[in-house]
């Protein structure tokens, strides 16, 4: 008896606990108004596509989102107004939303190993978001396709785990590390509340599903 007693006792802390927990989140969501403009921006565009970048994969999302705006140029001599992709930054491609201050800060660069195309060493910046003009990178990074309409959207779910990550190597508090994250995100990118809600959301309004890794 007296072990079923502690059993039940540490069952209805535990559960407790995840109420808390559950409640605190439940809080922080409600005091954040997330912003769903970018899913009615998409009603506007004739042709509609949202690619899962849950890895940085060599930028492969910002080559095939190049590609789409291109060919359909190509074969339907569509204006960009009329095409409107979006990437979904998820899981392991997060870290490409994140601002230059981001990918110096947290070497970024460094642990993933991503290169920096210009001085060929890790990269101390975001080497997605922006080229020189000239360079061969430069039609395919994410500030030139946002010029074109592309909608970047950033999962908070990998923003608190990245919080956790990069608040463990640096002594930080986790909250506050992902809320510095949430605050620096490339210009233009919107927070959701995860990767699967925005991709289920681009989906409802009439985006094609591709890969983007």
């Amino acid at each position: 008896m007296p072990k079923r007693r502690d059993f039940l006792t540490s069952l209805t802390l535990a559960a407790a606990t995840i109420a808390f927990d559950r409640d605190e989140a439940s809080a922080e969501t409600s005091s954040r108004a997330w912003d769903t403009a970018w899913i009615d921006s998409l009603a506007k565009a004739k042709y509609r596509v949202v690619f899962n970048g849950s890895d940085i994969a060599d930028g492969a999302a910002l080559d095939y989102t190049s590609t789409f705006f291109d060919h359909f140029h190509e074969v339907h001599d569509t204006p960009d107004v009329d095409t409107r992709p979006v990437i979904v930054f998820r899981r392991l491609g997060t870290v490409m939303a994140l601002n230059d201050a981001m990918w110096d800060r947290y070497a970024i660069g460094v642990d993933r190993k991503v290169d920096d195309p210009i001085t060929k060493v890790p990269a101390r910046r975001n080497p997605f978001w922006s080229a020189p003009a000239g360079d061969r990178h430069a039609a395919t990074s994410i500030q030139s396709l946002q010029k074109r309409g592309l909608i970047c959207l950033a999962c908070n779910v990998s923003l608190m785990s990245m919080g956790y990550s990069f608040g463990q190597k640096t002594g930080r508090d986790a909250a506050e590390v992902a809320k510095e994250l949430r605050e620096n995100l490339v210009p233009g990118a919107i927070v959701v509340p995860s990767g699967i809600f925005a991709l289920i959301r681009a989906q409802n309004a009439g985006c094609a599903f591709m890969q983007g890794t």
